[in-house]
């Protein structure tokens, strides 16, 4: 799997869908994190694979309503 292809395509769902850029790291030895303030939402290495766009959407989504 393209990770950094997969974390451009996830930037550009996030801003057009819940209007703000989250951080996403890629990483030469297969690794993506996913930050959103701050927070980590998501890592390839830890779980193992990547949910669907949908549902790391609702997880961002999830993470921002914490933050309030």
């Amino acid at each position: 799997m393209d990770l950094r292809r997969a974390a451009v395509g996830l930037q550009k769902a996030v801003a057009e869908k819940l209007g703000i850029k989250p951080r996403i790291r890629t990483g030469a030895s297969g690794d993506m994190t996913v930050l959103v303030n701050g927070a980590n939402v998501f890592n390839y290495r830890k779980e193992g694979s990547i949910p669907g766009t949908e549902a790391l959407l609702q997880r961002i989504a999830d993470s921002l309503r914490s933050t309030v």
